[in-house]
């Protein structure tokens, strides 16, 4: 048993309750058509600061192409943006990309090594797929049907999985999860994580939090996704979630930063805040689709 930083955990509660309720207002706002500016207006901010994070860790090892990466990243999410060009997003090709992305992440995840890490051009697309690709599925997500319920739906999973992992993690953890690339992590954590997600899930689409979420949450989740199926998603978020976490400290390893910045007391930079929301993003979109189809 370890003793849990309070320090540490008042500045994440601090930063939190500042910054959740202008997310949530952000995320409420609805104004069709092309209503919801807000969030694509957040989201390319989230990830302007997240590759410029990335592309300054990198910088030590090979300079970047700034511009071109912040260009070609804010082009995706702006295309993901427009209902016009859903047809592609919704085609096998962008469906093929999104799981050849993320079978190299997770193969580098696995072998502990990332693939031509030092090479300027691998670099900057490295950022603009990993950011620019992915970040595009929340505007996507947002693009659906009761889109607003479903981020919050992601959101609250992703939140319960982050703080029991680090709670269980902290307080019960005994063996290490990936020394090698994150050496405070834990099976117990991981264990934790994984089970606070799928049950958040559950209770989230079964109804029973219906009376504490805002807008109609629990109602559409419970009457389009389904029992089944947000036992299934929880299982994806509590595993994708946290191979996010786990790839993000990767690269961190590799270009030798203990954080992306210090932009957030408590939980260091952008990236590292948004770690486990990005590689679960593409599967939970397309899984969403599909069972509504």
């Amino acid at each position: 048993m370890r003793n849990i930083s309070f320090k540490k955990l008042l500045q994440r509660i601090m930063t939190i309750s500042v910054l959740a309720p202008i997310v949530v207002i952000i995320i409420l706002y609805d104004n069709e058509p092309y209503g919801y500016l807000p969030f694509l207006v957040f989201i390319i901010s989230i990830a302007v600061m997240s590759l410029n994070e990335f592309y300054h860790m990198a910088y030590h090892h090979e300079e970047p192409f700034f511009l071109t990466g912040h260009f070609l990243a804010i082009t995706l999410i702006l295309s993901a943006f427009l209902y016009e060009l859903n047809v592609f997003w919704n085609s096998p090709v962008a469906i093929v990309i999104s799981l050849i992305l993320l079978s190299i992440f997770l193969l580098e995840l696995s072998i502990r090594k990332m693939f031509l890490y030092s090479n300027k051009i691998i670099i900057t697309l490295r950022g603009v797929a990993y950011i620019g690709w992915f970040y595009s599925f929340f505007i996507l997500i947002r693009n659906l049907k009761y889109g607003k319920e479903l981020i919050f739906y992601v959101l609250f999973t992703i939140w319960a999985l982050d703080i029991m992992a680090y709670i269980v993690g902290m307080t019960f953890g005994k063996h290490k999860l990936n020394p090698q690339i994150s050496p405070k992590k834990t099976m117990e954590g991981a264990v934790g994580g994984f089970i606070a997600a799928t049950a958040v899930s559950f209770l989230l689409i079964s109804g029973y939090m219906n009376q504490f979420l805002p807008s109609k949450v629990g109602e559409y989740l419970s009457a389009h996704v389904g029992v089944v199926h947000s036992i299934i998603l929880g299982a994806i978020i509590g595993i994708l979630g946290q191979a996010g976490d786990l790839y993000e400290s990767l690269i961190k390893r590799t270009y030798g930063a203990k954080d992306s910045s210090n932009i957030l007391p408590g939980h260091g930079g952008i990236l590292d805040r948004a770690d486990s929301f990005v590689l679960l993003a593409p599967v939970v979109y397309y899984y969403l689709l599909f069972i509504n189809h």
